[in-house]
């Protein structure tokens, strides 16, 4: 049976230390300033704009000042669930697996470094999945990645994840970070953690791959770039002024848009109080039951 989803819930994971962008900082790496937006801010109203309605976010390091961030920003409007993961400095699975109760067929996941266009998320709600599958959104042009060295290489094979992983020795995409995951992610992270005390998503990708449930989503020329030094802060930056605001698919009609600018603050949003919940503690409004 295939499935399509609205893709209405998305997960966010931002517990991780972020030392390379933020060493020695106040602030943490979500909160960190991209051309006069906080980083997770901007990943946030690409997803409401998409239609997602609610967000969970994983926090650990300096989560506090998350959450107060988050729970502020006026042009927010999602309702927020906030998950602790007192494990942070272990792998990024040990975070998805925190938010594991909140993983519904169809849910995004996306990392709080990673600015993209909505064409990532288009492309993975249009997907056509069998019934627990995921996908990844992948970029096979390479040469456009900003720091090859650090991504996450993925092997593509027949339209599915073959391998996955920092260290490939063949590969021919690269991981976007963003994805559409259910539950049984979730299964083999525990499986995984079970085993050897700590996990990441690459193992989980593996393992489900293994069964044929990993499938890759090509986004073609949409826009994306992992935010995690101040190089790439600075090229993340100069993208948002050649592309616009939202990083769409056309570069920006603006007077003065050039590829090594670097952009003004974005406009005004529409201003509302977004509703939150909090793992364990008292609920502004409760978050729909998945």
């Amino acid at each position: 049976m295939l499935n399509r989803y609205s893709l209405e819930r998305a997960i966010v994971l931002a517990a991780g230390t972020g030392s390379r962008l933020v060493s020695g900082e106040v602030l943490p790496k979500p909160l960190k300033s991209v051309a006069g937006v906080p980083l997770l801010v901007r990943i946030l109203r690409t997803l409401q704009d998409e239609g997602i309605r609610e967000a969970v976010i994983v926090v650990g390091h300096q989560g506090e000042l998350i959450k107060r961030a988050l729970l502020e920003e006026p042009s927010l409007r999602l309702a927020f669930t906030f998950v602790q993961n007192d494990r942070f400095l272990l792998r990024n699975g040990v975070s998805l697996l925190a938010a594991s109760a909140h993983v519904v067929e169809g849910t995004l996941l996306t990392m709080a470094d990673h600015l993209y266009s909505p064409e990532i998320v288009r492309c993975l709600r249009s997907m056509d999945l069998p019934l627990g599958a995921s996908a990844l959104g992948v970029d096979h042009d390479i040469e456009r990645c900003f720091d090859l060295d650090d991504a996450t290489k993925v092997q593509v094979e027949a339209g599915q994840i073959g391998d996955i992983g920092k260290e490939l020795p063949s590969y021919n995409a690269i991981d976007t970070g963003v994805f559409r995951i259910g539950p049984e992610l979730c299964a083999e992270l525990e499986r995984i953690y079970a085993m050897n005390g700590d996990c990441s998503l690459s193992e989980g990708v593996r393992a489900l791959s293994a069964r044929g449930l990993f499938h890759a989503c090509d986004v073609g020329d949409a826009q994306w770039i992992d935010v995690d030094t101040p190089a790439a802060l600075q090229r993340a930056e100069a993208m948002l002024q050649v592309f616009g605001d939202a990083l769409g698919a056309e570069p920006s009609s603006q007077p003065g848009a050039e590829r090594d600018s670097l952009v003004v603050p974005a406009p005004a949003w529409a201003r509302a109080k977004q509703p939150y919940q909090e793992d364990g503690f008292q609920s502004a409004q409760d978050l729909s039951a998945p």
